[in-house]
């Protein structure tokens, strides 16, 4: 198959967390796809291996919201409950718990990243993702007040084990 420009892609993606588009980012959103991997030695060949077994795959997106939005924040921050006034509907805040036993797997839903200037062949999808609650901020007086989110996915074990897509979704065999 020859080479084709066509093929090189840039540009941002749009971020749809649990059916929820999480709004601008900044900075670029990032995808970490590790395999972690047990190496195959015997005696007889020192230390050269004979064989790999994959032992684990990991997925995690860090996403740099952009949008002072306090539903969606409570959308990425597990235990998080979103407060509005009953006499002032523009009036609301966040109450957030120690959160602790909390299982993120059951706050996990479906992550897709889609590029703004790509087609469905090109989304990224992650079928359980859940936030960490980890977001980092900065209040600076010349940039742009920034929400990193980290997501982690976990393995769909009750579809085909499934961890991530990359592709149209809606393709069947």
């Amino acid at each position: 198959m020859a080479s084709d420009v066509k093929n090189v892609k840039l540009g941002p993606c749009a971020v749809d967390f649990d059916s929820t588009d999480l709004g601008y980012t900044k900075g670029g959103v990032e995808v970490d796809i590790t395999t972690t991997r047990k190496k195959i030695m015997v005696d007889q060949f020192g230390e050269t291996e004979v064989d790999e077994y994959i032992t684990g795959r990991q997925v995690t997106v860090r996403v740099p919201l952009a949008e002072h939005n306090l539903a969606t924040l409570a959308a990425v921050i597990p235990g998080a409950t979103l407060v509005i006034d009953g006499t002032d509907a523009t009036k609301m805040r966040i109450d957030v718990t120690s959160g602790v036993g909390t299982s993120l797997r059951d706050t996990a839903a479906e992550l897709v990243l889609a590029p703004t200037l790509g087609t469905a062949n090109e989304n990224f999808t992650v079928f359980l993702a859940a936030p960490s609650g980890d977001i980092q901020f900065a209040y600076r007086h010349d940039e742009e007040r920034i929400y990193a989110v980290e997501f982690t996915g976990y393995v769909d074990v009750d579809n085909g084990n499934r961890l991530y897509s990359i592709g149209d979704d809606t393709a069947t065999a």
